[in-house]
């Protein structure tokens, strides 16, 4: 069998990906799966990290990195581009997200589905969270009940507000 990639060398690597019941398989040569990063001590490293080679990614994902923001420049400090960034999924010292932190919003948004993490809190703390979301919840109904003039809803969120915030 020859290689996908190069279309030259014999197939030494057989690499079988599943994502959300999608089998996907590929065959490389040696020369080619070491290029692509393809290795057990790679992919152990993926896996631990979290973040997904390049090769995996679909055409798609490979366009809209080769979009992205370049103009950003390198980091002074680390060197890293943004463009790196998104290959290993890792800073490479504080400065850099501030210095990428424009074009992080978006990103962050597709991997977490939300702008902003909402992690887990230790079991003490769970009523207080709970209010804590429902409050938050009723201040964006009551936000959007103003923007839509729909002022009897926005006077029965904000009595439910306030009991809330007095029980608190």
């Amino acid at each position: 069998m020859i290689c996908e990639k190069c279309q030259k060398n014999e197939v030494s690597v057989h690499l079988t990906d599943i994502v959300n019941n999608t089998k996907r398989e590929y065959h490389l040569c040696r020369d080619c799966a070491q290029s692509h990063g393809v290795s057990i001590q790679a992919q152990l490293q993926n896996f631990k990290n979290l973040t997904v080679p390049e090769f995996y990614a679909s055409p798609q994902e490979k366009s809209e990195t080769a979009n992205s923001p370049e103009g950003l420049g390198d980091c002074p400090d680390c060197g890293m581009s943004y463009s790196n960034f998104r290959k290993e999924g890792k800073f490479g010292c504080s400065r850099d997200y501030d210095l990428f932190s424009g074009s992080l919003d978006d990103l962050f948004e597709k991997i977490h589905a939300a702008d902003q993490h909402k992690g887990r809190s230790p079991a003490r703390y769970h009523e207080q969270m709970v209010q804590s979301l429902e409050v938050e919840r009723l201040r964006e109904s009551l936000t959007h009940a103003v923007s839509d003039e729909d002022f009897e809803q926005a006077a029965a969120i904000r009595d439910q507000l306030r009991i809330l915030e007095s029980g608190s």
